[in-house]
């Protein structure tokens, strides 16, 4: 747990990652019991806000009312459901971060490698604490705020039986808070993988640019006419393309999920906006939902904004080779960094068949589609 120690811990401990096959049967039967006891818990608690839904399609206050969260438990079992059946290849992808090549050599590549990881762990700490107060918020709106009946609960779900009883109103209401709580924990995770993994290919890229920016001055003497003549040149170009190979997998792995949640997000934030226009301003219902929607925006922004990122910086391989005394490079070795320019002038991209790309236009977009599903929805409601 090398690379994203802080989301790969909190799996573990939502039962959905256990990097080490653990040998006692016992042991591994109760990993086993626990994991799927939370798979049952949030796709139950995801069926049973669709079947509401369906229920109450009528009214277009509890129809949005509803969609807001059973939207974003939809794409959290879509997100659940991909990384459980694709352990394999996340861990073929850690294992991409772990090669050689993407080591650090000496004590100035260590600080660049550590400058990348402390930003991923910044996000996921700062994405889960503003997730957490929004969970803390929605499980005590019920108990602190007025509410419409004697039982409320945090969130409209199908209820197949009735919960006048203290004790079966109690049960379902733990249900809510565990479902909300570990849909926190799991949504975040992961999320921040795919800003996580981002943020540590714009480190190898910053790493690739520094090795390009010192080749000629550490290593003049590879370039005389000796057998060892481009090896450091040919291991660079290497690294150039293990790079796109790891942004491969991170879109192959990731990109079809993000894409539902983009679809997913615009109406989520417009029926966020809509349920907080008919609350009132000073109560727990609306703090909650104003947590939520910053949750949801934040979301959405650190996707487009490391996408972004992820663009620019490896357009940067270009100047920095650029930059370099490539004069006294042999014309093959200048051929190879030339086709890494070549390469580099498009910058890397996630996206899904080269649509919701993940940049900041795409963010942008979101929120002029989501205003405008608003505006129909308040026309819609009067």
């Amino acid at each position: 747990m090398d690379i994203l120690p802080l989301n790969f811990r909190v799996l573990w401990f939502c039962g959905a990652w256990n990097e080490e096959k653990e040998n006692n049967i016992f042991i591994r039967s109760l990993n086993l019991c626990y994991r799927y006891a939370i798979v049952t818990l949030i796709y139950e608690f995801t069926i049973s806000e669709i079947i509401e839904l369906v229920r109450t399609h009528d009214d277009i206050e509890d129809l949005t009312e509803g969609l807001f969260l059973s939207l974003t438990y939809i794409a959290l079992c879509l997100k659940y459901g991909n990384f459980l059946t694709r352990k394999k290849e996340m861990s073929v992808l850690l294992d991409c971060f772990r090669k050689e090549t993407c080591r650090p050599r000496n004590s100035e590549e260590r600080i660049i490698l550590l400058k990348y990881d402390r930003k991923a762990k910044w996000c996921v700490k700062f994405f889960m604490s503003i997730s957490q107060a929004t969970c803390i918020a929605l499980i005590l709106a019920p108990i602190m705020g007025p509410q419409k009946s004697d039982r409320p609960l945090p969130f409209k779900t199908y209820l197949p039986y009735s919960i006048s009883g203290l004790y079966p109103y109690l049960a379902t209401y733990l249900q809510h808070a565990g479902a909300i709580f570990y849909g926190v924990l799991l949504n975040v995770s992961f999320d921040s993988l795919v800003y996580g993994f981002t943020i540590h290919v714009c480190g190898q890229i910053e790493l690739l640019c520094y090795r390009l920016s010192k080749i000629f001055k550490d290593h003049p003497e590879q370039y005389q006419l000796d057998s060892s003549k481009g090896a450091v040149i040919s291991e660079c170009v290497r690294h150039h393309l293990h790079v796109h190979e790891i942004v491969r997998r991170i879109q192959s792995l990731f990109v079809w999920t993000v894409t539902i949640l983009f679809i997913f997000s615009m109406v989520t934030l417009c029926t966020s906006i809509f349920q907080m226009s008919k609350t009132r301003i000073l109560s727990v219902a609306f703090l909650s939902l104003t947590l939520y929607l910053g949750s949801m925006l934040f979301q959405v922004f650190f996707y487009c904004w490391y996408g972004n990122e992820l663009q620019l910086k490896s357009k940067g391989i270009v100047d920095a080779i650029y930059s370099s005394d490539w004069t006294i490079a042999t014309i093959r070795d200048r051929k190879s960094l030339l086709f890494v320019m070549a390469i580099s002038q498009k910058g890397l991209k996630l996206s899904y068949y080269g649509i919701f790309s993940l940049a900041l236009d795409t963010f942008t977009w979101i929120l002029k589609t989501s205003y405008s599903t608003f505006n129909v929805l308040q026309q819609t409601s009067m």
